[in-house]
């Protein structure tokens, strides 16, 4: 079975569109944490901590746990262990980032985002041996929308402010799960554009395969 964590229920008809489509038959549950994003944002306390581990742990024993929060990602994966595989989507989004080179635009939304993402991709550009300069782009202004549910608007602002502030990067890289849906609008640029939830799925399905 493959369990989310997730911090908004909005997310999980994300991920059961995606494993309808690589895996119907592949057993999954959601458990939805709608106040622990607005905690984290206000700082990571060790009782938030033990809170995110605690559930962590409980969903990967059931076969993959797998948390699509950015911003609580990096202390749900501290939960993972060789035999309950615990994992945040968006480090496969930093390994297929850095595959395009050094330079890839890291987009985002949450300044609670900002550090665990940047420890991240620092975390991956250190075991690959790559010397990185990342662009970083905030797109703050589109959070609003995004709690409102409007979701086009959402999209188009955070693809206006890539393309108004973006130099001269390898890649886009979308580095919260929500802001996929900006995607589309980015095709135009010519550049890759990656965002989290399929690649994070497919890891997902990977470590399923290797149980």
């Amino acid at each position: 079975m493959i369990s989310f964590l997730h911090t908004s229920p909005v997310h999980i008809a994300t991920f059961d569109t995606l494993l309808d489509e690589l895996a119907p038959d592949m057993a999954r549950q959601h458990r939805v944490e709608e106040g622990w994003l607005a905690q984290a944002q206000k700082g990571m306390t060790p009782a938030l901590s033990v809170a995110i581990v605690d559930a962590m742990l409980d969903l990967a024993s059931k076969g993959v746990g797998v948390c699509t929060c950015s911003t609580i990602g990096g202390v749900a994966e501290s939960a993972n262990t060789d035999a309950a595989p615990a994992i945040r989507i968006d480090r496969t989004l930093m390994e297929a980032a850095l595959a395009h080179g050094p330079r890839p635009l890291i987009a985002m939304c949450l300044e609670s985002t900002r550090a665990p993402t940047l420890d991240l991709l620092g975390n991956v550009a250190t075991r690959t041996g790559l010397d990185m300069k990342p662009e970083v782009t905030m797109c703050t202004g589109a959070w609003s929308h995004f709690e409102a549910g409007d979701r086009q608007a959402y999209a188009q602002y955070i693809a206006n402010t890539i393309k108004a502030e973006m130099v001269n990067p390898d890649c886009i890289v979308l580095a919260q799960g929500s802001m996929a849906v900006a995607e589309p609008l980015l095709k135009d640029l010519g550049l890759p554009v990656l965002s989290s939830p399929r690649l994070g799925v497919i890891r997902a399905l990977e470590l399923m395969d290797g149980r």
